[in-house]
């Protein structure tokens, strides 16, 4: 093989630098062929967080601010555990003897977040065997693991319906699910399915709104339907900002609204009628909230709440409106229910 002259004489020069500053020319190694060969082992981390226990009544409409604070609680960084790069939240509701529905979707809510960013939910079963039914019939176990990590058998009642777009758009199959969903619900109350299209573009709005402006990691929200006796509830749970944080008040408003004492439940209200805009500044936005309202006037829907950052609205009973601490909460969660009344008013 040819010397390569020009990389001798660079070898010399910095020989000849090395020596003049000091130090001893970098050469390297050898190779040693009976040298045993040193693998690194995989350090793998290893937290443990303690349990996240849960209080005997998770009931967002009678006990709100407990159940906010355990759903808080869920989601902050300090009660993640991890087993290398398994992450995971471990939760512990065998005291619970009272869970309601909507407490049962907005925690699926945050258990679908939770799990789109790779960390999982792993619990147990209530004692209360009610209570543990309910759980089993709603679905909440199709998004969890036991405390092993395995998946639960999946079995449900209720209709659930999650979608999540990082197009921002609803789907010609999302609008799809949705009108059956509807069209479900009204054969389960007169026995006939019946197409109910002031009730679908209520639905189609705030969906629309969730998935544009929800902030969470799919821009998804959750449609639950659960069949009672005489009635249907629907709710629809959105775990991003929360609409008084997505408001863009001006500040004329602001300050005229801070003049008369107004509370963020007053705001709240007000975002209903369309006083606020929204956050884009855009002017087809936020008619959502409106079409609720209008619809609930009407009668298409009856008792409707919405529970959103720190604020419970109750629209049919204004004496159970709370005003909580902020922060307490983030997202959104409506909730109302479906009778054959209203739905003569839906068609």
């Amino acid at each position: 093989m040819k010397r390569n002259k020009k990389k001798a004489k660079i070898k010399k020069w910095h020989d000849y630098r090395s020596r003049k500053i000091g130090k001893s020319p970098k050469r390297n190694k050898r190779y040693n062929p009976n040298k045993n060969p040193i693998y690194k082992r995989r350090r793998y981390e290893f937290v443990e967080a303690e349990p996240i226990v849960a209080p005997a009544n998770i009931c967002i409409l009678k006990e709100t601010e407990k159940s906010l604070n355990f759903f808080s609680e869920l989601r902050r960084e300090r009660n993640i555990s991890k087993i290398g790069r398994i992450c995971f939240v471990q939760i512990d509701i065998s005291r619970v003897v009272e869970f309601d529905y909507s407490a049962i979707c907005v925690l699926m809510a945050i258990v679908q977040d939770l799990k789109a960013k790779k960390i999982y939910v792993r619990g147990n079963f209530p004692d209360n065997k009610k209570c543990r039914d309910l759980i089993v019939e709603s679905g909440l176990l199709t998004y969890m693991r036991d405390e092993k990590g395995k998946p639960f058998k999946k079995a449900e009642k209720s209709d659930l319906l999650f979608i999540e777009k990082g197009a921002k758009k609803l789907t010609r199959e999302d609008n799809k699910q949705i009108s059956d969903s509807l069209r479900k619900a009204a054969k389960y109350l007169t026995g006939e399915e019946k197409h109910l299209p002031k009730l679908r573009t209520i639905l189609l709005e705030i969906c629309g709104n969730s998935i544009e402006w929800g902030d969470t990691t799919n821009k998804e929200w959750l449609l639950g339907i659960l069949y009672e006796d005489d009635k249907v509830t629907i709710t629809i749970t959105d775990v991003g900002k929360g609409i008084l944080k997505t408001l863009n008040q001006k500040f004329k408003k602001v300050f005229m609204d801070t003049l008369s004492l107004k509370t963020d439940a007053d705001i709240l209200k007000g975002a209903f009628v369309q006083k606020y805009g929204s956050s884009t500044r855009e002017i087809n936005r936020n008619k959502g909230l409106p079409s609720i309202k209008n619809g609930f006037d009407t009668g298409v829907i009856k008792n409707l709440k919405v529970l959103t950052n720190n604020v419970l609205v109750d629209f049919e009973d204004d004496t159970k409106t709370r005003i909580m601490r902020r922060g307490v909460f983030k997202g959104t969660l409506y909730c109302w229910e479906v009778t054959n009344e209203t739905i003569k008013k839906a068609i």
